[in-house]
């Protein structure tokens, strides 16, 4: 085997040192960028998400607002048909409330 001088051992041991330096430089720049990336990342994943919260609370708002609506529109209409057979048929409505109270009062009766 040959022998290598002290000296430019030394220097082969420097430029792989330095060789070594640059290269660990470099790993770490990457490493702020690919940091610095998925900050960016992360706050646009979180603006998407808080506009599809908003959307989709208006559509929620929305939706509810129209079954409301329905609702109330299905309970009037059924008022107004109980108060018009009412008006019509007394005696028959009567009938039917004492019906319903009699079942109802078995249905909930201590026996």
């Amino acid at each position: 085997m040959a022998r290598v001088h002290p000296f430019a051992a030394d220097k082969m041991n420097g430029a792989a040192r330095l060789a070594l330096r640059t290269c660990a430089e470099d790993v770490l720049e990457d490493l702020d960028e690919l940091r610095q990336d998925a900050g960016r990342l992360a706050d646009a994943a979180s603006k998407a998400a808080r506009a599809e919260v908003r959307a989709t609370g208006a559509r929620v708002n929305h939706l509810r607002d129209e079954v409301e609506s329905a609702v109330r529109r299905k309970a009037k209409s059924g008022a107004r048909y109980v108060n018009e057979n009412v008006r019509s048929r007394p005696a028959a409505m009567v009938g039917i409330a004492a019906g319903v109270g009699f079942l109802l009062g078995l249905a909930f009766s201590k026996r």
